[in-house]
């Protein structure tokens, strides 16, 4: 009868669950490593909503940026035109002159 060498065959053993161990830990590092590229704080997701909403906020700047324009020049013209000047006491205030009747239509509230 052969003798049978046990030691072999149990390091043997030790060296594929060694090696069954090693791939399942790689395994799930990088699942966790994608999974924190993916939905993690400084992730792929959140980068697409950061950027959506820089673009919202240059819009915004933008938007403001024309009023800005706008209201410089009203600014302007209140200070140097004088029909500019009755034109928007007319408008925005509600003046009117000695003598004129003067007609609202629409939402008395605007």
């Amino acid at each position: 009868m052969a003798k049978r060498n046990y030691l072999k065959i149990h390091s043997s053993a030790r060296a594929v669950w060694t090696k069954r161990l090693l791939i399942a830990g790689a395994v799930l590092v990088s699942v966790i490593a994608l999974w924190k590229f993916i939905v993690g704080e400084m992730g792929v997701v959140k980068y697409y909503r950061m950027s959506a909403h820089a673009r919202e906020l240059r819009s915004e700047i933008e938007h403001l940026k024309k009023d800005n324009v706008r209201l410089s020049k009203d600014v302007a013209a209140l200070k140097t035109d004088a029909a500019f000047l009755e034109r928007m006491a007319r408008d925005k205030i509600g003046l009117s002159r000695p003598g004129e009747v003067v007609y609202y239509y629409g939402d008395p509230r605007q």
